[in-house]
């Protein structure tokens, strides 16, 4: 992943996914893209084949069927990992030993003639006794960076599959989709290029009525002047480029004294695929993200897992609030040269390069996060 537009284009693609199915090649192309690997897929796996199906970027569709009639019964990685939980991410290595699974005949015949030997998967869903798995498979063995960033992505992929789920039942008809929506933890915001707001869900007036955002003759805006005119800039700049291209980007937008940040992806809504909304005007997609709601990150967690000082940890405890480096300082008590030592050397040892991106990372890691 080399840059923090390339990281909100790619969760932009897979909630595109999340909305409409037949999105989902183009999200796994670029899934398989971030991790320089040449395929990528979903699969349901069961107890017997009739519980399998699935489909990939990057494979050729003889190898699906074969999977699907026979080397899905001996994947020694899926055997055991069958009953492992939704939400977690491991290599096949993490289950299986290199040396043992390099004798099997799912190995030889099926992982070694595509050039997938390694594989590095993540849980999407468990349903009686089925397990569905998004794969991403290349030659070279997956690093640890390689899995953080995966940890990352876990949970957009599984909102998106669950969206996915929630609307195939509804029928995608305008009555259940909304209904749909609304059962999400996040605000989720429809609007056209000038920012009038077309959808909101239950979520996202909740966060209406808390403050920070709100409606003003039904276009979006925030507290201060600043923010509003920035989130119009970008809300223009996104809804736009839904009619040729996908664009999206990352904005915070500022709250009263003594509350974090809300956090928002903004992002293009195909003009096709808008439902619930009329195709024929730019629109993008919001998706709002209230940090007070979810847990924080613990410095203890925070040290263990990217091996930070106990002062980098309590300081990027303080940065997680989304509030800034002087105000992180201020609750410390420490200098502002200080706190920037510290940031530099969290940017470091977590491989990111700007605060939104920390702050991104600080809240995905599994155990410290969300």
């Amino acid at each position: 992943m080399s840059s923090e537009s390339d990281l909100a284009s790619l969760i932009a693609a897979i909630y595109e996914a999340g909305t409409d199915f037949s999105l989902w090649p183009y999200a796994l192309s670029r899934i398989a893209a971030a991790f320089d690997a040449p395929s990528a897929g979903i699969t349901r796996q069961g107890r017997t084949s009739s519980d399998c199906w699935g489909f990939s970027f990057g494979v050729e569709q003889d190898y699906e069927r074969k999977y699907l009639e026979h080397f899905h019964g001996v994947n020694l990685v899926w055997q055991r990992s069958s009953s492992t939980a939704a939400g977690t991410v491991q290599t096949d290595t993490m289950v299986i030993p290199r040396g043992e699974l390099s004798r099997t005949e799912f190995f030889n015949d099926f992982l070694v003639p595509q050039h997938m030997e390694s594989q590095l998967n993540t849980v999407l869903l468990m349903e009686e006794g089925r397990q569905t798995v998004l794969s991403v498979r290349r030659n070279e063995q997956f690093d640890a960076h390689n899995v953080e960033l995966y940890k990352m992505l876990a949970p957009h992929l599984q909102r998106a599959v669950q969206l996915n789920i929630k609307l195939a039942r509804a029928e995608l008809n305008h009555k259940a989709s909304v209904e749909t929506l609304n059962h999400l933890e996040d605000g989720i915001l429809f609007v056209d290029m000038e920012a009038n707001v077309k959808f909101a869900n239950v979520a996202a007036e909740q966060i209406f009525a808390n403050g920070g955002l709100g409606l003003r003759k039904g276009k979006l805006h925030a507290n201060s002047a600043e923010d509003t005119a920035a989130l119009h800039v970008l809300i223009a700049k996104c809804s736009a480029g839904g009619i040729q291209h996908r664009l999206s980007d990352f904005a915070s937008v500022r709250r009263r004294t003594g509350r974090s940040p809300l956090l928002l992806l903004v992002a293009s809504l195909p003009v096709e695929n808008s439902f619930l909304l009329v195709p024929s005007k730019p629109m993008a997609f919001i998706v709002i993200t209230d940090p007070d709601k979810v847990k924080k990150p613990k410095v203890m967690q925070l040290r263990e897992k990217f091996g930070l000082t106990p002062a980098e940890a309590n300081f990027a405890a303080e940065i997680a609030k989304g509030d800034g480096i002087q105000a992180a300082a201020d609750r410390l008590s420490i200098s502002r040269a200080t706190a920037r030592t510290h940031l530099s050397r969290i940017f470091d040892k977590t491989g990111t390069r700007r605060q939104a991106e920390l702050v991104r990372i600080l809240f995905s890691a599994k155990g410290s996060a969300f």
